[in-house]
């Protein structure tokens, strides 16, 4: 099947919701081309195996395509990221042209797969065996593919339907990927920041997953009050700490609420995720949504940044 994909940046108009902008954002595949590697250098062994993975979803503005998004952004940075978050909808096959870009070049892929076609969603039926078909071809081209990547279905399945429903699907797609074989997938369940603080994660966890992951947002000076990392970010660490599990970042942003504030606020998500040996990874969403999250968007902000990059705790990689 032909690459089925919408670009980014023909989404983003102001006033649309992000609910509504992630279940229309996609990226558009392309020939996969070189990158150069910036500053990374040569990291002891030990020093990798406390590491955690640390990425981005990197938005295209203008004429970009998914690819020079990222590679921007690296070079802003100054370091390539680890991971790169793409998100597809249902009908967009997982390893297409931006996907292998993003591995030939080193990255690990985050594939955030919704489960929606049109706005239509399918929890019922991908349980039902109805989504079968097209899962095992998925599966299959992932096997061929031999990545080592994550995979989490439906991000953020809050208010899109039933809880026993999202549970019946995670648990179908994985269940098929397994027969297929698909060996190096590490699969995540990712909820809200909000759903952690609300005491309400337990509902949507199906039988089998590896981590649990979060988004979560400060929109500080945007649409609401400033939020520290820690007040966003503690609810989800202590659920998975009392499920025994590893915890995974998936979306991170961050508006800038007066001078200085977003870098410190970044400064704190790098002191603090190196103090939870829980957490395994951080990706940021370089993006401009409800609110602008665009590292950019201060020069202090992407310094703090750049920092947070700079440090070995943040250095894991593919072997």
């Amino acid at each position: 099947m032909q690459d089925r994909i919408e670009r980014e940046h023909e989404v983003t108009e102001h006033g649309l919701g992000r609910r509504d902008f992630i279940k229309r954002s996609a990226a558009v595949g392309a020939a996969a081309m070189g990158l150069s590697v910036y500053g990374l250098g040569d990291m002891p062994a030990d020093a990798r195996s406390r590491a955690r993975w640390w990425g981005s979803l990197a938005q295209p503005t203008g004429n970009q395509e998914p690819w020079d998004a990222v590679r921007a952004l690296e070079k802003k940075v100054g370091r390539r990221f680890g991971t790169i978050h793409h998100r597809f909808p249902w009908n967009n096959d997982l390893v297409n042209k931006f996907t292998r870009w993003g591995v030939s070049t080193g990255h690990k892929p985050i594939l955030g797969w919704n489960g929606n076609i049109g706005g239509n969603n399918l929890w019922k039926e991908i349980a039902g065996g109805g989504q079968d078909r097209w899962i095992t071809q998925q599966a299959r081209s992932l096997r061929g593919a031999g990545w080592d990547t994550f995979i989490t279905f439906h991000k953020e399945p809050e208010r899109e339907g039933e809880p026993a429903d999202f549970r019946a699907a995670y648990d179908r797609i994985h269940r098929i990927f397994g027969n297929v074989g698909v060996r190096k997938a590490t699969w995540i369940v990712t909820l809200t920041a909000a759903t952690y603080n609300a005491g309400q994660a337990a509902q949507y966890l199906p039988r089998r997953y590896d981590l649990l992951g979060v988004d979560g947002y400060n929109r500080g000076g945007c649409s609401s009050q400033w939020k520290s990392f820690n007040q966003t970010f503690t609810p989800a660490r202590s659920f998975a700490r009392s499920r025994g599990k590893k915890l995974y970042m998936v979306e991170v942003g961050c508006t800038e609420g007066g001078t200085g504030l977003k870098a410190d606020w970044i400064a704190d998500a790098r002191a603090t995720i190196k103090k939870w040996p829980e957490v395994v990874g951080f990706s940021y969403n370089n993006e401009r949504t409800d609110c602008s999250y665009l590292l950019d968007s201060s020069t202090s902000a992407l310094n703090s940044f750049k920092r947070m990059g700079a440090d070995d705790s943040f250095r894991k990689r593919l072997a």
